[in-house]
This record gives C-alpha cells, sequence and structure tokens, in this order.
C-alpha cells in the first residue's frame, strides 16, 4: 500500500499549537488527511478551533474538515469517528493532535496494514511500542477487526492472562471516564490478540503538559507511559 492510500484521520480540539505540528510533520509524508474537530463547549475554545482552522487553511497539506453540531466529548468523539470512517474505509489511521508522527510512522503503517490484514492474532498497529497490548498514540485497526466493547472495572479484572500490572492498578485505581482506550486493551487480552508495534518509537507524544484531558502523573495515563519502551 502507498503511503498516499491511508486513512489519515486527526481528531482536533482546542489545542492549535499542538496541532499544528502534527499537520506538518504529516505534510512531510503524505497528500491528504481528514481533520475532525468537536463542537466547541465554549467561547475560548471556539478560538482555538478558530486558530486550528487558519493553520489548515495555510497548510501544504489537502485537508477534509468535519465539525461536530455538538459537543461530543472524548470518549464519544474518538468512537464515533472511528466508527464513521470504518463504514466507508476498510482501514483507518487515527491520529490525535498531540501525537506527532515521524515519516517513517507512515510507511510502517501502510506495510503493516497489508501484511497483517488476514492474521487474526493482529487487531491494531501502533507507533508507540508498549509492554500492554495496545498504544493509542498513533495507531490504526481494519473494518473487519473493530469490534469495540464495553467493559467494567470489575469484568476487565476477571479476564483470563490480563497484564498482572494492569490488574494491580485497576485494584487500586480508578479509571477516568475521559478513557476509552482500555476497553481496546483489555479486549486484546479477552480475545488473545494483539497490536503490531515497530523496532523503534514512531510517534512523540507533545501533549503531556496538562494541556490535554489526561495528565501524565495520575491515573491510566501515568499507567500507560510506564509501559512505554524506550526504543
Amino acid at each position: 500500500m502507498n503511503v498516499n492510500e491511508l486513512n489519515v484521520v486527526i481528531l482536533a480540539y482546542s489545542r492549535p499549537d499542538t496541532f499544528k505540528q502534527v499537520l506538518e510533520a504529516c505534510a512531510q509524508s503524505i497528500s491528504f488527511v481528514k481533520v475532525v474537530m468537536d463542537f466547541p463547549a465554549n467561547e475560548k475554545i471556539r478560538t482555538k478551533q478558530e486558530a486550528i482552522q487558519a493553520i489548515i487553511d495555510n497548510s501544504d497539506i489537502n485537508c477534509l474538515i468535519r465539525k461536530r453540531n455538538e459537543n461530543f466529548g472524548l470518549v464519544r468523539s474518538v468512537l464515533t469517528t472511528i466508527n464513521e470512517e470504518l463504514q466507508d474505509n476498510e482501514h483507518i489511521v487515527l491520529l490525535e493532535d498531540d501525537c506527532v508522527p515521524s515519516q517513517e510512522f507512515f510507511e510502517f503503517v501502510a506495510n503493516s496494514l497489508e501484511q497483517h490484514e488476514e492474521d487474526n492474532k493482529i487487531s491494531s498497529i501502533c507507533g508507540t511500542i508498549t509492554d500492554c497490548k495496545f498504544n493509542p498514540w498513533g495507531w490504526a485497526t481494519w473494518r473487519h477487526k473493530w469490534n469495540y466493547e464495553y467493559f467494567t472495572k470489575q469484568e476487565i479484572k476477571k479476564i483470563d492472562n490480563l497484564h498482572p500490572e494492569l490488574l494491580r492498578f485497576l485494584s487500586s485505581n480508578d479509571v477516568e471516564e475521559s478513557i476509552w482506550s482500555l476497553n481496546w486493551l483489555a479486549s486484546q487480552y479477552k480475545h488473545d490478540t494483539s497490536a503490531i508495534f515497530p523496532s523503534t518509537n514512531l510517534i512523540t507524544n507533545i501533549g503531556l503538559d496538562n494541556s490535554g484531558v489526561h495528565s501524565a502523573k495520575k491515573g491510566y495515563t501515568k499507567w500507560l507511559i510506564s509501559q512505554i519502551q524506550n526504543h
């Protein structure tokens, strides 16, 4: 698969500075991206989104923009975007507005989408290497493999072969309502599948400064960071 055949989607909301870096990184490797923006919750965010629009208007990359007519919130926005895209496309490559891809990321994803399309043990392609089975910082999946399930914390804890450190985390911590990826991770353990990872990290997360919804210093995001392998 050619990198320009990739269905790349960027989720943007209120961080024009980080979004600009993500978009510029995409422009170095591909010619077209989609940008999905949730409806602004207030006037301050509306102003931020105007700045994001200006960045898109002045970009060298061709963009298709979809703006929500109501505020979905993070979890609903992510899951709705994935489901919408997979209705019309065989795959999705999802970037959030703080996950800067290297040029090698797109080639790795394009090759992996072809190579592992029929491998039932591989459910996703991730750009960040983690000890657990999935990382949401720049990733891709196929239409026929996307089967998102909702679990309670207690249901996740009962899954066989769950990562022992995840089990310990869940036994002593609540999980933020704004976390969507834990369910997809849990599904990998439930169905004995996993993501495919590169040999070196291909995504740089520049949003771990409390500018976004999640904090690197607490909760599930802190645990996920503890699982990253620094290659």
